[in-house]
């Protein structure tokens, strides 16, 4: 999985000049880790987070609708739909052989699934082809119904202000172990309660400003 900043990048923000021993830059990485996951978690990414990789299959609900809401990628390479909330297979449906060639059953785009942008990327939602096979993803309750395989994340290579974020928060949360521990910064314990505290509100309202959180997924 992504993190966001370096070891390095992190020492400038907190002007730490002089050579960290291992066990400080262990609890570096471990503290970047940490506020990279928990950015993920608030902006609600997948697990390659921000940054794109590897074709994977995610799984979704759907809700009856035309469009299914997806979290942030750079390319779509397969859509499969369950015909009902009982079946036990998959129907790959017809992909286009361009992002907007009309001879499939599903388009990528981003932005609202009444107005959907078409050439932009990320993309953020599946809307049905009103040329193909269907016209509906089929509504299961809460159950999966759709599986696509993806290039998740946003871009190749991490966002300004999400870098920023991250160390940031790292900065934040490494400065009280040390205010706190100063003897002992590579405590485990002191870790795990760390992880649970809420983001710094300074570094909420980049990822708000950003536009960085996104819906929730799904047909809703």
């Amino acid at each position: 999985m992504a993190v966001y900043g370096t070891t390095d990048q992190l020492r400038i923000r907190i002007q730490q000049l002089s050579t960290p021993t291992a066990d400080q830059l262990a609890l570096m990485e471990e503290v970047l880790e940490g506020a990279s996951r928990a950015i993920d978690r608030i902006c609600r990414r997948s697990e390659s987070g921000f940054t794109s990789g590897v074709a994977a299959v995610q799984v979704f609900s759907a809700g009856g609708k035309a469009y299914l809401r997806i979290p942030e990628c750079v390319e779509i390479w397969e859509v499969a739909v369950k015909a009902s909330r009982a079946a036990t297979t998959y129907t790959v449906w017809t992909a286009p052989t361009a992002a907007l060639a009309g001879d499939g059953d599903w388009i990528p785009c981003t932005g609202d699934p009444d107005a959907p942008t078409f050439n932009q990327i990320p993309y953020t939602l599946v809307i049905i082809d009103p040329n193909g096979d269907y016209t509906y993803f089929p509504d299961g309750a809460g159950a999966p119904m759709v599986k696509v395989t993806a290039e998740w994340g946003s871009t190749e290579t991490v966002p300004a202000d999400i870098r920023e974020a991250c160390l940031m928060q790292a900065a934040r949360w490494l400065k009280q172990f040390q205010g706190s521990m100063s003897t002992d910064l590579g405590s485990p314990d002191l870790g795990r309660i760390m992880y649970r505290r809420n983001l710094d509100s300074a570094v909420k309202q980049i990822l708000t400003d950003g536009g960085w959180i996104l819906p929730l997924y799904g047909g809703a």
